[in-house]
């Protein structure tokens, strides 16, 4: 189920600038959060729970938040990302997320079982935490998951505070459309003629 919430997060923040033109805006991240958790949690939710049959279905309920919560954290690292970073945002998002988190969880192999280095970075990123948080929920009643819960939402309230404080005192960028699209195209033309 990992891998489905990480790209949907990161997924979500790209498509809402794709679709904005832009990485800021006051609702930005009030839209992420409405499809954490009505599109993004819902689904996966229901497609691994209820149609898989991936966990027992009386977890449906607690397993839900769990997933939004994953789906908006990594959603709000990517905006924050973007607006400071632009399309490449979105590269350094999969590269500290996907590339380094989903190898350093551990998953079902374990965490003893892996090399020193992605064990130690394992704590401090969304996947292990997500995975663990998921584990002890569905599976041990949530017995052990205070560090996991708190890690996931440090990355869902640091960067939406930071996205606050950016959209309020950063000079907007410019929005991206078919005029400032030709003006950047226009520039970037060599002057003089071809040879």
């Amino acid at each position: 189920m990992l891998i489905p919430l990480l790209v949907g997060g990161y997924m979500a923040s790209t498509l809402l600038r794709a679709v904005t033109g832009s990485a800021t805006g006051r609702r930005r991240l009030i839209a992420l959060l409405g499809f954490s958790v009505l599109a993004g949690g819902l689904l996966i939710d229901l497609v691994v729970g209820l149609w898989l049959r991936g966990y027992p279905l009386d977890k449906f309920w607690i397993v839900w938040p769990i997933l939004s919560l994953v789906i908006a954290g990594v959603a709000a690292v990517a905006a924050v990302l973007q607006k400071l970073l632009g399309a490449a945002g979105t590269l350094v998002t999969v590269i500290a997320i996907v590339l380094f988190g989903n190898p350093s969880s551990g998953g079902a192999n374990g965490v003893p079982y892996l090399p020193a280095f992605w064990a130690d970075i394992g704590p401090f990123l969304p996947p292990r935490n997500a995975y663990i948080l998921l584990r002890n929920s569905i599976y041990f009643d949530g017995h052990g998951i205070t560090q996991a819960l708190i890690v996931l939402l440090l990355y869902l309230a640091v960067p939406a505070i930071t996205l606050a404080f950016l959209d309020r005192f950063r000079t907007p960028e410019i929005p991206l459309n078919r005029g400032t699209e030709a003006e950047a195209t226009a520039l970037t033309v060599p002057v003089g003629g071809l040879p």
